[in-house]
């Protein structure tokens, strides 16, 4: 049975802002460097270069560590050595680091990452003995005690949080809290990937027959996750949906004492499914995790999305009507107001579901964007915000949602006309066409006018580029030398906005002279600018834009002038 540590820990790494790289790579080192850490046996293991910043420091340990977990799950305690004991080294460094000026760690935590780093030096030994003695077992528990000591300095580093509805653009802040505006908790800047593992009980799932399931979430590490948040009354909200958009519920899986979750559930009809699982690590922010299932049985028809937000619904002898005051468009807020009537009059006594007095879902045709949102207007938050959600017992409940991109979406509203003690849902589906707002008009009318020069291909592969979940953070929120000015100078929008739709081949064979691609060395296309630092680096592609964006805000040392890169 393999060991498993710290989940959370290795979890939080991976979600702090400052680091994205992956997995340690060999680092090369040069004369000037240090010597690594020692043991009375003399046995040295390589030379490390040390990390001239707090956040590098910080890093370091956590891929070090990344990848000093993957060789005692291995069992290749020989290579463990120099991971280990560069750790070591790191973490004595900590201390001093932290006093730098532009650290972000406040002085009056100094002596406590001082103390820290001399608890994590001292268990890098135990480690490096364990390792020294092929003792499997006294590794993995030094490695456990390891990461369990980390969590400090995870709590200790400076981090930037926002809100995940973007209501102040790409305003952060230096502290957990929630949005001024819509009032939801504020989210970890991060890079950071959950999953959740999804896997049914005692065999196929048909339509028609209850089918058990087992959740398991995961972290950025594969690791389980064993504690998150409860947000609006429930650790984890499932929100499912039919290939079609057609069928959606919202249900709440049962936690374990293990951390897992265990649901049981019919679907009504045979066919693919969207299981998005909506929960809040600790120390994270809100994770929407999409799952694919395939329901087997008998199918019913696809059906079409037809736009009919402005025709008034009947559900269950409710009467509900949207107003959106005027055409949905991207980059600006959307205030959704539905106003519930029953037999022609007001419907003024709503009483809170799930800590709030209504829930709405939005996702996008192709389910590439989703939103989970609730009423702000008045407090309205539930009891996570302290707010008092009974301040406003309809017959109007506002909302206040932002869309990134347009396109057909759907909509889920669901409000409680029953009782605190005898709940009644009511899910209101409602279909919404979205405009896209003055920059992405822009961008879209910039490709299609401008020509990309089309040269020779070749067969070296190209950066994969960002996830959309991950573009507005990416290019919306400034760090390192990538600022404010640059963003705004870029249009407030994405390389993929700017550029969507053009088509890009590569020359692999610059001339003297040419202008070259900072990240793959490849001729340079003039079409393909961004903006970093002020100046203009032209690129091969917009993934290599991505990319280059993320080393201006994570390694701004490694940048050169534009004139730098040219055969």
């Amino acid at each position: 049975m393999k060991t498993q540590y710290a989940p959370s820990l290795l979890a939080a790494f991976a979600a702090a802002a400052f680091w994205t790289t992956p997995v340690l790579a060999q680092h090369s080192h040069d004369e000037a460097a240090t010597p690594a850490a020692k043991h009375d046996d003399s046995h040295s293991h390589g030379e490390m270069k040390p990390a001239d910043n707090f956040a590098a420091a910080i890093r370091e340990i956590g891929e070090r560590m990344i990848a000093l977990k993957l060789l005692i799950d291995q069992d290749k305690l020989d290579d463990a050595h120099v991971q280990s004991d560069e750790i070591g080294a790191l973490a004595k460094s900590l201390g001093a680091l932290s006093l730098k000026p532009g650290s972000g760690v406040d002085k009056a935590q100094v002596k406590n990452m001082n103390k820290a780093g001399k608890a994590l030096a001292e268990i890098s030994d135990a480690l490096h003995d364990a390792v020294e003695n092929h003792d499997s077992k006294s590794a993995k528990k030094a490695f456990e005690q390891m990461s369990l000591q980390f969590e400090v300095f995870l709590a200790l580093a400076p981090a930037k949080f926002f809100c995940p509805m973007h209501c102040e653009g790409a305003k952060t802040y230096d502290k957990p809290g929630e949005c001024p505006v819509c009032h939801m908790a504020l989210k970890k800047q991060t890079s950071e990937k959950f999953s959740v593992d999804v896997k049914p009980i005692g065999g196929k799932i048909e339509a028609g027959t209850p089918a058990n399931f087992l959740f398991t979430l995961k972290d950025p590490t594969g690791l389980p996750v064993k504690s998150v948040e409860i947000v609006h009354e429930k650790p984890l909200h499932l929100l499912m949906v039919s290939k079609d958009l057609s069928w959606y519920a919202h249900e709440h899986p049962v936690l374990q004492p293990d951390g897992t979750f265990t649901f049981t559930f019919t679907f009504p009809a045979g066919g693919e499914y969207t299981l998005f699982n909506d929960f809040t690590p600790k120390n994270v922010g809100m994770q929407v995790v999409p799952v694919t299932i395939t329901v087997e049985g008998a199918s019913k028809p696809m059906m079409p999305l037809i736009v009919d937000s402005d025709k008034q619904k009947s559900v269950d002898g409710y009467s509900v009507s949207l107003d959106t005051g005027g055409p949905i468009k991207t980059g600006v807020a959307t205030h959704m107001a539905y106003t519930i009537t029953k037999d022609g009059k007001p419907v003024d006594n709503l009483q809170p579901y799930l800590g709030a007095m209504g829930h709405l879902v939005t996702m996008s045709q192709d389910m590439k964007e989703f939103v989970h949102s609730h009423p702000h207007e008045g407090g309205e938050h539930g009891d996570e915000h302290g707010g008092a959600a009974t301040k406003s017992n309809g017959p109007r409940v506002d909302f206040e949602t932002h869309f990134k991109t347009g396109g057909v979406y759907k909509g889920w509203a669901q409000f409680n006309v029953g009782t605190k003690e005898s709940e009644k849902i009511i899910t209101v589906p409602f279909t919404l066409k979205v405009a896209n707002g003055n920059n992405e008009e822009h961008a879209n009318d910039h490709a299609k006018t401008q020509q990309v020069e089309v040269v020779d291909n070749h067969n070296e592969e190209m950066p994969a580029g960002v996830g959309a979940d991950e573009e507005s953070q990416l290019y919306l929120v400034p760090s390192g030398i990538y600022t404010q000015a640059d963003i705004d100078a870029n249009g407030g929008i994405t390389a993929n906005a700017r550029y969507k739709g053009k088509m890009a081949k590569h020359d692999a064979k610059p001339k003297s002279g040419d202008l070259t691609c900072p990240i793959t060395m490849t001729k340079a296309n003039p079409n393909f600018t961004w903006i970093v630092a002020g100046k203009t680096y032209a690129f091969c592609c917009p993934p290599c834009i991505d990319e280059f964006v993320q080393m201006a805000k994570t390694n701004p040392s490694a940048i050169k002038n534009p004139e730098e890169y040219r055969k």
